[in-house]
């Protein structure tokens, strides 16, 4: 991402950011939403935001993590940052970062005071996590149920596995012996 110049990795670039935006926004019959992480200072990212908005934003996710905080050193998202980010933006804001559950997407947005959540990884691991329900089925049954989508609209088999993979990471991690 990096090399390439995309992703977080252009969030020091606002000429560039707000250029992107503006062209899209203006050339565009569908509207223009933007994807950020926090910046080190919570006020420059607040700063950040307005321009995206001023730019001709819709709609802004903000991930409450720098992004540096990833893999072993993905730290606690900051849901305050979310909050004081949507407070000054008057356009819809989804919070994303640090919901694993259904409560917790709950509680997330209460905290933020965001117009949505978005949850990423557990979602992968649970796809049942939107639905709040009380008795959840097992991530056996959901990967099974997966599989009898397969069968009815396949796709790639890295593609499948990869999803297995995320589906049963969590309990053949702690059951080691059904590996």
């Amino acid at each position: 991402a990096k090399r390439g110049r995309y992703g977080a990795f252009l969030l020091e670039e606002w000429d560039l950011l707000s250029s992107i935006v503006s062209h899209l926004s203006a050339n565009l019959k569908v509207p223009v939403t933007c994807k950020i992480r926090l910046l080190p200072c919570v006020d420059r990212t607040i700063q950040l935001a307005k321009l995206l908005e001023a730019s001709g934003c819709s709609l802004l996710t903000v991930h409450g993590r720098v992004k540096e905080a990833k893999g072993r050193d993905v730290g606690v998202c900051d849901w305050d940052a979310i909050r004081r980010i949507k407070e000054a933006l008057s356009i819809p804001v989804i919070a994303n970062g640090g919901v694993g559950t259904f409560a917790e997407a709950l509680r997330c947005r209460e905290a933020t005071g965001a117009d949505a959540v978005m949850s990423s990884e557990a979602l992968l691991e649970n796809p049942a996590l939107v639905a709040g329900m009380e008795n959840m089925p097992s991530p056996f049954q959901i990967a099974y149920d997966y599989l009898d989508m397969v069968e009815k609209y396949p796709d790639a088999t890295k593609i499948v596995r990869g999803h297995i993979f995320k589906l049963l990471h969590g309990p053949l991690s702690v059951h080691g012996a059904e590996r």
